[in-house]
């Protein structure tokens, strides 16, 4: 998932659902990915190995088994402490957001986010009851300060071509996320989560997380070269 040498310190995961296998690195091209090397990573709320299955399914769902984490059910939240090189202040990775909960949950409570934040995660799904997210140490957000979710519309928007040949129903197109960060010893968080349901499967692919030394570093989404 790094492209950098000596970026990446390890990555260790402070949430991961006991059953399935919801995280994997896959060194088969899909959907675009790798964006850089040969291989990326995938995060999931069900099983990451099936992201290549064949799309015979609208609600294609794994049992995780996940408890509830800050309102949130199948969380899965990856730290990776990482080592930012002297001189570079702005941090990027590609990704690309895939979800089953599309097109059935679009605009509905049942739904699952990605965030991305730096030297802490605090992110809050509220209940089921309740299906607000708060986010304000996220970076990976829409131009209106949303996270990554099948609700939002732009340039982030979930569209049905953009999960060709995974086993998902929909995707965002291809996606980096960037934000300012500070040389020395630094933690990214990655979560995707479950929110309102456990069913409904989701994932983010992720590939070539780096730092830089820029102008301009301008934090939230854009879309991917």
């Amino acid at each position: 998932m790094a492209s950098q040498p000596g970026l990446v310190r390890r990555a260790v995961f402070s949430a991961l659902p006991p059953s399935s296998k919801p995280a994997a690195a896959s060194t088969t091209r899909l959907a675009g990915f790798p964006t850089r090397g040969g291989s990326f990573g995938i995060l999931s709320t069900g099983n990451a190995r099936r992201a290549d299955d064949p799309n015979n399914a609208p609600d294609t769902g794994t049992e995780s088994r996940g408890p509830s984490i800050r309102g949130a059910r199948d969380v899965v939240i990856m730290r990776i402490d990482l080592r930012v090189p002297t001189g570079d202040n702005c941090l990027s990775f590609d990704f690309r957001f895939l979800s089953e909960e599309f097109p059935e949950f679009v605009d509905e409570e049942f739904n699952d986010a990605f965030i991305a934040e730096l030297d802490g995660s605090n992110w809050n799904a509220g209940t089921k009851e309740d299906p607000t997210i708060t986010a304000p140490l996220n970076f990976a957000r829409d131009s209106k300060g949303h996270p990554i979710r099948v609700n939002k519309v732009g340039d982030t928007t979930v569209r049905a071509r953009h999960a060709k040949g995974t086993t998902y129903d929909g995707a965002t197109r291809k996606l980096r996320a960037s934000t300012r960060v500070k040389p020395g010893l630094r933690r990214l968080y990655l979560s995707i989560f479950d929110q309102g349901d456990r069913i409904y499967d989701s994932a983010v692919f992720l590939d070539n997380l780096h730092t830089s030394r820029a102008k301009k570093c301008r934090t939230g989404v854009r879309r991917s070269l």
